[in-house]
Formats: structure tokens, sequence, C-alpha cells
């Protein structure tokens, strides 16, 4: 990206010689004060495509440059986690889509305490943070209820559990996906399924950290292993 230059997301775009430039848009121009000189404005898809328009200031619509194919890791990193409560949702949002993780499953346990969240709020806190650390797409949320989804995924799946005395070593996940349970601990039904189907479990050291936190650790593990750091 040049100077003079910033990157947004839009969902779905798709590309024309001239568009509508958006007001939150022109807020992000007005906050860079970019809103006065000609500049370049990047618009990503979410799905790895990426876009390049410029601008002229004071007109209402921007003109269509380029277009290129992003590189990102075709071996999506995904997480599964119990909702965290409160404004610790937005935090981990923010943190994992920084660290790249492409698909975050929140499952609803037997002692999930929070079942629900508000969709399109999370969508922007993640498209803020994809654009802010450059990401090449936009992670995927998805709710799901845990019994089904861990039953249907139970050969490629690990749990980090604090009652366990397996200390996670890097390397151990190799390419499992990580499930996060609720504060609450998980109920005694999902425990004996995990030692039934022999899922793999392993424990972080240092004590019991809450869900958004492990959520992070996780997903900063999955992210450097991925890219060989």
């Amino acid at each position: 990206m040049k100077e003079n230059s910033f990157l947004v997301f839009r969902e779905g775009f798709v590309p024309k010689e001239k568009i509508p430039i958006l007001p939150e848009e022109i807020a992000h121009l007005r906050s860079l004060r970019l809103d006065k000189i000609p500049c370049e404005i990047e618009i990503r898809d979410g799905l790895g495509k990426s876009y390049f328009y410029s601008y002229e200031p004071g007109n209402k619509s921007i003109s269509f440059l380029s277009e290129t194919i992003l590189n990102f890791n075709l071996q999506a990193l995904s997480l599964v986690i119990a909702l965290p409560k409160g404004n610790r949702l937005d935090f981990f949002l923010q943190k994992a889509t920084e660290l790249g993780i492409q698909k975050i499953y929140f499952c609803i346990f037997r002692h999930s305490i929070r079942k629900e969240f508000n969709l399109d709020r999370a969508k922007k806190i993640v498209r803020e943070a994809a654009s802010q650390s450059k990401q090449a797409i936009l992670p995927i949320l998805e709710i799901v209820d845990a019994k089904n989804w861990m039953e249907e995924n139970k050969n490629r799946i690990c749990i980090l559990h604090p009652g366990t005395e397996r200390i996670y070593k890097p390397g151990d996940f190799s390419r499992l996906i990580p499930v996060i349970g609720p504060e609450g601990g998980f109920h005694s039904e999902e425990e004996e399924w995990m030692t039934r189907e022999k899922i793999p479990k392993f424990s972080f050291p240092g004590g019991i950290l809450r869900t958004e936190t492990a959520g992070i650790a996780a997903a900063s593990l999955i992210a450097f292993a991925e890219r060989k750091v």
C-alpha cells in the first residue's frame, strides 16, 4: 500500500469502475487526515481479493485502479470456544482476528452462561481488527451446539482443559482444532464423552485461564505454528 492510502473491508464486494465512498470511509479518511488530499483506498472482499481505488478530495465516488489476489494460509486456522462474558467477547474477537484466525466456532456447552451474541456487532469488530492488522480474509463466525459439533468433528479436535496434567508443548496441536470450554467448566456428560472418545487434552502452565485468555493463547500458538516462526 502507498503512504497516502488506507484499507477497508466490504464483505461480498463487487468491483465497478466508479463506486460511492461510504460515510464511515469518509470518517476514516478524516481521522487519518487524508480527506483533503488525493489518496488510494484498498477494498478487500474478505475472501482473498483486493481492489484499489483512487480518491479525489470532494468527490463522493472513487475510481477503480487495479485488483489483486492476496496470499493467505490455505489451511484454515480454526478455533472453538465458549462465548466469553460481556465485553470480553469484543476483546477476544479483536485479538483472534489480528492473529489471523480464519474460523471461530462459538460453542454452546451445558454450563455456558452466555448463549447468543450480536452477529452484526461482532462482524463490525472483526472488520475493524482485520483492517488495522491488514488481514487477507475475514474470519468466519459461527455459533454451534457443542455436543453435535464435537461429535461430528471428534477426529480433528483437542480439548484445552485445566484439569489435565499434560502441559501443551509446541507442535502438540498438530493441525487439531483446540476447543475451549466455559468458565463454569465442562459438564460431567461432556467429560465422559471426551474420555470415552479418547479426545486428547492439554493444559497451559500458569493456572486456570479465563475463556478469552485461553482463546488468545491458543490462537497465538496456532498462528505461529502454521507460519513456522
